[in-house]
């Protein structure tokens, strides 16, 4: 029973942290794009501040990953955090003085900061035994549902606080929410040394717990796999959530429209975390990244059908529920590719691959928007399903003998 409780105290204060640090990554989603186009110098521009996020999330990978193994996880987090509010304090300077230049390269810190505190999860996981790491991530993933409806809350009410200058309200909730979340990083829980031995021991019984060489983990297909399923479903999804709030006010949809979609598209993304841990165990994570994709191509066919309220509406909540599958189904996969010894290495590569894919989609949505239009930019993520489904079906087949279904 004092295990229980002792886990439920743990994993709650990691979901709290990870719930105040993803209401203000959704109020950027919500916002960034529609506060760029009123400064803008030209429409396909406006998403780029939020490539500036990803982009700044990329180039804080390394570093974050070397601060925290040399000065450990809270350290880290709160270093991440405090360059986070600088960002913020900046990004709201240049929205005021209407500065386009300043504000994207301000979202730049920004995303510098996630780059340390996206490691989050991997925290969360690595402080609970190995048999509860899905859980762990759950719990962390459904710190999102609150986040669903305050971020973009966060942005509506917040636009109009100064009426000369629009948007600037929710950046200073954003300086705000960046402290609330300093003050509990630092009552994060810092496994002790036992708890850190046993989980290694756990997750890896090899001898001397060695890394193996880098030319090992190239030719890993499971790696891949998993690298793969994480960056298609959260470029995908980047790509879209970010293009939603130009697209629907380019169809006459008020922003009041776009921000009820958007919590009902992360509600999409996050309530499938109360059984998607389950499912791993059941399913086994190809399996449930292959769920994932089928989902993922729902969405396609959903948005294509309309610029409707409901068409939009019902596309974004296919899109959280199969980027759900696919992440958890891949970060899953991805923690059963390496040794504790090589886990900063191994996950750097993959945020690395992740946040370039992200990169790239984002800075394309405001241009494709603008260019070819909401229904043709759903059908970008069609190619990319398909090879994935493809890969997954021969990793199935080809791993059949150890993918135990319960």
């Amino acid at each position: 029973m004092k295990n229980i409780i002792d886990k439920i105290q743990i994993l709650g204060i990691f979901s709290i942290t990870q719930t105040v640090f993803q209401i203000g990554t959704v109020m950027i989603m919500a916002v960034s794009a529609l506060a760029g186009q009123n400064i803008a110098p030209a429409p396909e521009s406006a998403s780029l501040p939020i490539s500036f996020v990803i982009l700044g999330t990329l180039l804080g990978l390394v570093p974050a990953s070397r601060i925290m193994k040399w000065k450990g996880s809270k350290f880290g987090l709160l270093t991440g955090t405090i360059i986070g509010i600088f960002g913020a304090i900046l990004v709201s300077y240049a929205m005021y003085e209407k500065n386009f230049i300043l504000f994207s390269a301000a979202h730049l810190l920004y995303g510098f900061h996630q780059a340390f505190v996206q490691y989050l999860r991997f925290v969360a996981m690595e402080s609970v035994p190995t048999h509860d790491r899905a859980s762990a991530l759950s719990w962390i993933l459904i710190a999102g549902i609150p986040a669903a409806f305050l971020g973009p809350l966060a942005g509506l009410y917040g636009k109009d606080f100064f009426p000369n200058s629009v948007y600037l309200g929710c950046y200073l909730i954003l300086i705000f929410n960046l402290c609330l979340q300093f003050l509990l990083i630092l009552f994060l829980p810092t496994p002790n040394k036992e708890t850190k031995k046993n989980t290694e021991v756990t997750i890896d019984p090899s001898p001397r717990l060695l890394a193996r060489p880098f030319s090992f983990h190239v030719q890993n297909f499971g790696l891949w796999i998993s690298i793969l399923a994480t960056a298609f479903s959260f470029g995908i999804m980047a790509m879209l959530m970010s293009a939603l709030p130009i697209a629907m006010k380019s169809h006459g949809h008020e922003m009041h429209a776009s921000t009820l979609i958007l919590q009902w598209h992360i509600l999409g993304m996050y309530i499938p975390s109360f059984f998607s841990g389950q499912l791993v165990r059941k399913m086994t994570a190809p399996y449930l990244i292959l769920l994932g994709i089928f989902i993922m191509g729902l969405e396609s066919f959903a948005a294509i059908q309309g610029t409707e309220f409901l068409p939009f509406a019902t596309a974004l909540i296919l899109l959280g529920i199969g980027w759900n599958f696919m992440y958890v189904g891949g970060t899953n996969l991805l923690v059963e590719q390496y040794h504790p010894s090589e886990k900063n290495t191994i996950q750097s590569v993959n945020d690395t691959i992740v946040y370039s894919f992200a990169i790239l989609s984002t800075y394309s949505a405001g241009y494709l928007e603008n260019k070819v239009g909401w229904l043709s930019l759903n059908l970008v993520s069609i190619p990319f399903l398909v090879v994935m489904a493809v890969l997954v079906i021969f990793f199935i087949q080809k791993n059949r003998k150890k993918l135990k279904v319960l």
